[in-house]
């Protein structure tokens, strides 16, 4: 049987990284160690993970990140364990059961499959979070091929991880840039990826500001993966800033309107209107009357992306999520 190891890199996730490591332990498959990199948290997560049995390793380099977490404990784990295969979660994740066992039967069934994707749902136990993930069965918008977005809970074999030369030093789409190299790879090769419906991987934000810190961080490291991706791929991922553009629209419309007086001004906010037909269509489809709410969060979450732009822009460089 391969050997699994799971990455898990963290930065103060004390709340919720025992139960992530006591889940994995207690999942059914037996050749696999768990590895955290920590980033340099300043609370107990470190303890926590090594009263849980734990493999625990701190992240080394002046920029710290996800990317060059996963970089390092994918590293160790070839190197000290000389794993097969290689899964990275996210700390504060929950897991359904048996999540690696599910993963690991297509490794150890067909050689040909070099990457399993899994799953990305949320805890739905809040009004932001329902929100922020307002489809119920979220099974519903996956693109059962290999085009979706791949969430922080994807495996790969550890040949490939080489191959592909780990993660870019990115924060936007530093999973996407990733799992596109694995894509070119194993098309070249003549390699599979599936998609394991029964890998789901739960997460939350405890707090709007949560969420929002988030958008910030992906604002203020788009310009690297600008760099990397280049202006017109990246142009095509900023449409994430769409809900943003709606919403002003139709502001801008509403207060040029009222200060000239000039029905004509009130076309511009059409496309917002058309956009909230598409928003009422889903909400049926989906049956689902958080897709509004989900709307107008994405537009808040835009300004706080924004914001990050403007702060990289201005010297701020971290590619770290925290405050180091």
């Amino acid at each position: 049987m391969l050997f699994c190891a799971i990455i898990i890199p963290t930065l103060n996730e004390e709340a919720q990284i025992g139960n992530l490591i006591q889940s994995l332990k207690e999942d059914a498959y037996d050749h696999k160690t768990i590895i955290i990199v920590d980033g340099g948290s300043t609370d107990k997560t470190v303890e926590i993970a090594e009263t849980n049995g734990a493999v625990v390793i701190h992240e080394t380099g002046e920029q710290k990140s996800l990317p060059l977490a996963r970089n390092q404990g994918a590293r160790y784990a070839i190197k000290e364990y000389k794993a097969d295969i290689c899964c990275f979660i996210d700390g504060d994740l929950t897991l359904s059961q048996n999540f690696i066992s599910h993963a690991m039967d297509h490794f150890n069934t067909d050689p040909k499959i070099v990457a399993v994707r899994t799953v990305a749902n949320s805890i739905r136990d809040s009004f932001l979070m329902k929100s922020y993930s307002p489809v119920e069965d979220i099974v519903q918008l996956i693109d059962t091929q290999s085009n979706s977005p791949p969430p922080p809970a994807h495996f790969y074999r550890s040949d490939v991880f080489e191959i592909a030369g780990g993660f870019e030093p990115l924060g936007f789409r530093e999973d996407w840039t990733f799992y596109n190299k694995v894509r070119e790879i194993s098309k070249q090769s003549g390699g599979l990826i599936v998609l394991e419906e029964k890998c789901i991987r739960y997460g939350r934000f405890n707090s709007i500001a949560e969420f929002f810190k988030q958008q910030e961080w992906y604002g203020r490291t788009f310009f690297p993966y600008l760099e990397y991706a280049g202006l017109k791929r990246s142009l095509r991922d900023l449409s994430i800033l769409a809900p943003i553009f709606y919403v002003l629209g139709i502001l801008i419309a509403i207060l040029i309107f009222i200060v000239t007086k000039n029905e004509l001004i009130l076309v511009f906010g059409v496309p917002f209107c058309l956009k909230l037909i598409k928003v009422l269509y889903e909400s049926i489809k989906y049956k689902s009357g958080y897709i509004l709410p989900h709307f107008f969060l994405n537009s808040l979450g835009n300004y706080f992306f924004i914001a990050g732009m403007i702060k990289y822009i201005i010297g701020d460089k971290r590619l770290s999520r925290g405050d180091d």
